[in-house]
Formats: C-alpha cells, sequence, structure tokens
C-alpha cells in the first residue's frame, strides 16, 4: 500500500528538463496551449504549434534556459535567465519559419513574426527571468499541477533575488500569476484582430 501511494508521488514529482528531451517538452507545452486565443490566431492548427514549441525548446530554451515538468510527463515550464535574448533567434530559424509556413501558410509566419514583434518592443529592460510558458495537458488542467510547476521556477528566480517576467495570452490564468506575486503592468494588442496579452512583473523578493 505504501509503495503504491510513493508510485504515485514519484510520477507527479517536478523534475528538471534534460536537454535532450525537447520532444517531450515541446509537445507538452504544444498540447497545453491549443486552445489558447493567441496561439489559436497565430497557428491555426495544433500540429505546427507543437513543432514550434519543440524546435523553440531545442534551439533556446533547453540551450540556454532552464524547464521543468512533471515526471510524468503531464506538464511543463520554460524559462530563460536574465540578459538572453528570446525572439530574435527564432525568427532568424528557416527550419522554424518553414514549419509555421507547412502548418498554416505565410499567414502564421506574418502573424507570429507580428506577436513577436510587439512582444520584443514592450519586453522590459531590467535584467529579470523570463517565463515563456507554463502548460499543463488537456485533461489534467485545473489540478494545481501548473502552480506546483510555477513554484519550482520561482524558487530558482527567488535564489537568484532577481525580477521575473511573462505574458499572459490566457485571461483566466492571471489569478494564478497574481497568487504567486506577479502584477499586469500592461495589456498588449499586438495586430489587428489578435486577442490581448497581458504584461506581467514580479518584482525580486
Amino acid at each position: 500500500m505504501g509503495g503504491h501511494k510513493n508510485h504515485h508521488q514519484a510520477m507527479d514529482d517536478i523534475i528538471t528538463v534534460e536537454k535532450h528531451e525537447h520532444k517531450l517538452i515541446g509537445e507538452i507545452i504544444g498540447e497545453s496551449f491549443a486552445d489558447d486565443p493567441v496561439n489559436k490566431w497565430v497557428f491555426n492548427n495544433t500540429h505546427a504549434l507543437i513543432r514550434y514549441n519543440i524546435l523553440a525548446a531545442k534551439k533556446l530554451y533547453l540551450k540556454k534556459g532552464f524547464a521543468h515538468r512533471t515526471n510524468a510527463g503531464i506538464g511543463g515550464t520554460l524559462w530563460l535567465p536574465p540578459r538572453t535574448k528570446k525572439y530574435i533567434a527564432l525568427w532568424n530559424s528557416l527550419d522554424i519559419a518553414y514549419e509555421m509556413i507547412k502548418g498554416d501558410g505565410f499567414r502564421a509566419l506574418r502573424r507570429g513574426m507580428l506577436v513577436d514583434d510587439a512582444m520584443a518592443a514592450a519586453k522590459p529592460s531590467i535584467p529579470h527571468y523570463y517565463l515563456y510558458a507554463i502548460g499543463v495537458r488537456p485533461g489534467h488542467q485545473g489540478k494545481g499541477i501548473g502552480s506546483r510547476l510555477l513554484k519550482e521556477g520561482l524558487a530558482v528566480v527567488d535564489d537568484a533575488h532577481m525580477p521575473a517576467y511573462l505574458e499572459s495570452s490566457k485571461e483566466a490564468n492571471v489569478p494564478l500569476y497574481e497568487r504567486y506575486g506577479f502584477e499586469v503592468t500592461d495589456v498588449l494588442k499586438p495586430g489587428n484582430g489578435c486577442p490581448p496579452l497581458s504584461l506581467m512583473w514580479r518584482h525580486a523578493r
């Protein structure tokens, strides 16, 4: 009986994502954001969204940042440390552009670049940790997994006594971030028809 319980705890443990696990974390994030308003506006195609996140994880987030996931691969996060460029490298990647065009034509690439440019222009100049994404696969959401993942990442941020920043593309997630000390500083509207993004800042602890 006790062993069974421990097995469940192990399945649910939050662990660090290894560099070679870009496919797994990309799938977690892509599936989690399939119903996300901004991502739907850009991609309109879950397969392209997953491929994009796999490549982004491989080329940027796991190379220069850090990530956490549940042991069972149900949820995960992608972070970048201070003074790391987050946008330009992705859009200079032909394979990422190709995946977007293949998935949803040039429209996805145009819209993606529009959102990307707007986010880059709004990014605070003060050095900070950046939370690119926190996601829990459909069917497992609303069970506190996102909170546990967020706490794990913020422990790294607080150890460094640094601020943190994110863009929330889903209004329903804003209260979760607020519970952990983030505040909405602005609302970004990247382009005509694009759903808004809440820009959120958390002061250093």
